[in-house]
């Protein structure tokens, strides 16, 4: 069984683009929001949910959406991703065997490397489709929603009737 999902934000919530000032700061990213009613689902179902990025733009979505974010680089600093999944896993008292991640690019080979699910989207370089398994979709096209219905179909993760789930998501919607 599945106890944690770790996902890669750009490229994979997103399809990648984003938009910069005359700065060279982002200003702008479009978002799946299936993925966003996804995030729910998994956590209606008991299995929690941790962001991983490079990118801090991404901080603000996220606490604004009280979501745990890892931020894996900034002003100086830049880390690889998997130097972060010891501490995920005291966290939440699992291991790599019982984790899924979702990625895209190079910077999510050696997560992959190290966890029970690797997974990707299809529009991932070959090296990343080497060593996960490929999702029927290009980031930021619902990649959350198709990582949790295969999930669901592989028995991972727990499945609830439609009734159970839609009153867990309305909660969370509160909050």
């Amino acid at each position: 069984m599945i106890k944690l999902v770790i996902l890669d934000v750009d490229g994979v919530m997103t399809d990648g683009t984003k938009h910069y000032n005359r700065f060279g700061r982002v200003i702008a990213k479009t978002f799946c929001d299936k993925d966003w009613t996804t995030i729910k689902r998994f956590t209606s179902v008991g299995v929690p949910v941790v962001f991983i990025t490079s990118d801090p733009f991404n901080r603000f979505i996220f606490k604004r959406k009280k979501l745990n974010l890892i931020i894996t680089s900034g002003e100086g600093f830049h880390q690889d991703r998997v130097n972060y999944l010891e501490d995920i896993l005291s966290e939440y008292d699992c291991t790599p065997e019982e984790v899924a991640y979702l990625g895209h690019d190079l910077q999510d080979y050696g997560m992959m490397n190290e966890v029970g699910y690797p997974y990707c989207v299809y529009d991932s370089p070959k090296l990343i489709h080497d060593v996960s398994a490929v999702l029927p979709c290009r980031g930021g096209e619902n990649a959350v929603m198709h990582l949790f219905e295969e999930l669901e179909n592989e028995n991972l993760i727990p499945s609830f009737p439609y009734d159970v789930i839609i009153e867990k998501i309305y909660k969370l919607n509160q909050l």
